[in-house]
């Protein structure tokens, strides 16, 4: 298993966009994909809680962790049509984009 972490800023007063192309477009179309095992949205706690834990701010507004059978799986997705129409939808909202991708060694309770 393979996971795909996004990493997103949106742009100025665009979060509620940014956030309902990630769900109601991006993740609606993943989610039907062949080896998609499930996905979360992340976002940072407030700058006054994570002061208030030491904790450090991300660079990103919005984390998007995707979890897939394979990364042939994850490029077989990339590849299809549907990607090309729903991923450009939020990329449009966004000021920024990232990513990494990891091999998932083990689970636990996921």
């Amino acid at each position: 298993m393979i996971s795909l972490n996004v990493y997103l800023t949106p742009k100025p007063g665009r979060i509620q966009e940014l956030e309902r192309a990630i769900k109601d477009v991006w993740l609606a179309a993943m989610e039907t994909q062949p080896g998609f095992i499930r996905a979360a949205l992340n976002r940072p706690f407030s700058d006054t809680d994570l002061a208030a834990l030491e904790a450090s701010r991300p660079s990103y507004d919005v984390e998007v962790v995707s979890y897939w059978t394979s990364e042939k799986d994850r490029l077989e997705w990339a590849a299809r049509d549907i990607h090309q129409e729903v991923w450009p939808q939020v990329v449009e909202e966004t000021e920024t984009v990232s990513y990494t991708l990891f091999d998932v060694e083990e689970e636990w309770n996921m």
